[in-house]
């Protein structure tokens, strides 16, 4: 008996000693995709110069915000904190964010930490780099949770967040060349980006002084499930400040119109935000 106990008391240790090594192994190679984004995205190549074609309005609105046309080409850096929901009626979950975004092309990577329960959080990867867009989301940085790989759906969708979050990257207007741009009103300008099935469109709505104030898509992809539809799609920014010589929102939230009915699914405030030439 005595024999037979320490046996199943080494099986057990042992298979809890394998569980540690798994997770150390998935959470370094998790940690070493992101690195490996981060670099990518950070040897993008820099816009050689403002652009000619820009309508006076979209010129307008970036030298509202600050934006500079010495042609170097920039990337954002930019910390966030504040709420997210997962779906309709469920409990807000805490989280804090770092992201990097591109001003010469379309590109970024957003690493966030969601607080699930005391000591349990979840790290949530969203990229578009070099043209190939995911979402990741790990439990504790180590077991997967989702994962969805590049698709030109997921392109879509990850190339509106980037059009959407122009408002914080005043430079990419007068800098990206793979932006498209359309006047709709003195209120509302239209930006797109890619090609054939990756094409794709985000509103940009205007107040009256001339603010960028919000964000409209009447086909942003939205997973439900196992089920991908294409859902209109909302973002409100407000509280400007004169950070490091732009003028940017620090306060947003976005959401979806399901049936109707507003579900806004994040809500944060920009902590800090820097330029790297």
């Amino acid at each position: 008996m005595k024999g037979s106990f320490m046996v199943v008391s080494l099986g057990l240790g042992g298979t809890a000693l394998l569980a540690v090594v798994v997770a150390a192994v998935a959470r370094r190679s998790f940690l070493g995709r992101i690195e490996s984004l981060r670099r990518s995205l950070e040897k993008a190549p820099k816009a050689l110069a403002t652009r000619a074609d820009l309508p006076s309005e979209v010129l307008t609105l970036a030298r509202r915000l600050g934006a500079c046309d010495d042609g170097v080409g920039r990337l954002v850096r930019l910390t966030q904190s504040g709420e997210m929901w997962l779906r309709p009626g469920s409990k807000p979950l805490a989280f804090k964010a770092e992201q990097a975004i591109a001003a010469g092309e379309v590109g970024f990577l957003w690493r966030a930490w969601l607080i699930m329960t005391a000591g349990v959080s979840m790290q949530v990867i969203d990229y578009t780099v070099g043209g190939k867009a995911g979402l990741e989301c790990r439990l504790l940085g180590a077991l997967p949770i989702i994962r969805m790989s590049d698709s030109d759906t997921m392109f879509r969708g990850e190339a509106m967040r980037y059009l959407a979050e122009l408002m914080w990257n005043p430079d990419a207007l007068l800098l990206n060349r793979q932006l498209d741009w359309r006047v709709i009103n003195a209120r509302t300008l239209v930006v797109a980006t890619g090609g054939g099935t990756r094409r794709c469109q985000v509103r940009l709505i205007l107040d009256d002084a001339g603010d960028l104030i919000g964000i409209e898509a009447d086909d942003r992809p939205r997973q439900d499930g196992r089920i991908v539809s294409n859902c209109p799609w909302f973002g409100r920014g407000g509280d400007y400040r004169t950070i490091g010589g732009r003028r940017i929102p620090t306060q947003a939230e976005v959401g979806w119109l399901l049936n109707g009915i507003e579900f806004i699914y994040w809500r944060g405030r920009v902590d800090s935000w820097s330029l790297k030439v």
